[in-house]
């Protein structure tokens, strides 16, 4: 009998011959391609709704003899979301300019108390702004009331005068004949008035002889001066109870009339007005009454946003004009002839 060997093996379909996968193999992948490839997209898709409120490094409050206050504070944020929050302080905003840590400027929108930044990328943000709704003043008393979620400085006016807080600081000190002020969190006002700029000079004490006379007329004096300091608080606090009118930017101090020549002597003797302001005028008048801001910001070295900060504090005051001149701002003197010759 002859016997033959017989191979058994799988029938192979003619029909697949050179294809890596069978149809029933393709579709399961395929299936399994789209699933993935549409929970990529709704992540991706979900990235750009998602925004953050920033994380607030320093917070710091100027007061100005004007009723003003010069809001500026650092924040940190998330570089990989596209939009920062920022809550703002104050309802009426003026100048506001916010950029991120290398200087370049960033998009806002405001709604309400709220600022959006948009900050893809950026993880520090500075903001600045001016604000006239901080302050309030009842006949000479005036008052500057915040509510702060984080520890804050305040950099008191020139030649003022506290007479209420209320809350205990943190720390005090001067500094360039202005008091700062490191308040905790929460709510805080303090009460002040400002003081003529000429009593504020100290005159040297005359030498004179002490005598039982002199002690006793010293005792009277710091008796006085007691009695002055307690009828001022008696007074802040019988004000304080009254209502408060809120200073608008149209009772800032005025100087240059309208009918009077400028006077350049008399603007840089301003109290309420900042030294490096008094340069950029006495600049301009000595530039024949004009200039342009990019000039301005080449002679002092100063950015775009600092530099019309300053020009838009000196038009509050009606010291200066601002006119356009081949698509440039062009800032005047009030009332001065920049043709005429002096």
């Amino acid at each position: 009998m002859n016997q033959e060997s017989v191979y058994c093996g799988w029938l192979e379909d003619s029909k697949n011959d050179g294809m890596l996968l069978s149809p029933t193999d393709a579709l399961i992948l395929m299936a399994r391609v789209h699933v993935a490839a549409f929970v990529l997209i709704l992540l991706a898709m979900s990235v750009p709704l998602q925004h953050s409120f920033g994380s607030t490094r320093t917070l710091d409050f100027f007061l100005f003899p004007d009723g003003s206050t010069h809001v500026t504070y650092s924040l940190d944020s998330d570089p990989l979301l596209p939009d920062t929050e920022v809550s703002l302080y104050g309802d009426s905003l003026e100048n506001l300019v916010a950029e991120d840590e290398n200087g370049f400027l960033l998009s806002t929108q405001s709604e309400k108390n709220i600022l959006q930044v948009e900050t893809l990328g950026s993880s520090n943000i500075l903001i600045n702004y001016d604000t006239y709704s901080l302050i309030s003043k009842d006949g000479k008393i005036w008052s500057f009331e915040i509510d702060s979620p984080v520890e804050f400085n305040v950099v008191m006016p020139e030649n003022s005068v506290i007479v209420g807080m209320s809350t205990f600081p943190i720390d005090m000190n001067v500094d360039s004949d202005r008091t700062k002020i490191l308040l905790p969190s929460g709510p805080a006002e303090i009460t002040y008035f400002l003081a003529v700029a000429e009593s504020s000079q100290v005159l040297p004490p005359a030498e004179t002889p002490v005598t039982a006379d002199n002690d006793n007329s010293m005792m009277y004096v710091a008796g006085g001066a007691a009695v002055a300091i307690a009828a001022i608080a008696a007074i802040a606090i019988k004000m304080k109870n009254k209502p408060k009118q809120v200073v608008s930017a149209s009772q800032t101090t005025v100087v240059a009339e309208r009918n009077e020549p400028f006077n350049i002597e008399k603007v840089l003797e301003m109290p309420d007005l900042r030294e490096d302001d008094k340069d950029i005028i006495k600049f301009i008048h000595e530039n024949g009454g004009s200039a342009l801001e990019s000039d301005l910001r080449k002679k002092f070295l100063l950015p775009r946003t600092t530099m019309w900060r300053a020009v838009k504090r000196l038009e509050r005051h009606e010291l200066i004009e601002i006119t356009k001149k081949d698509q440039q701002n062009l800032i005047k003197l009030t009332n001065v002839e920049t043709d005429k010759n002096e």
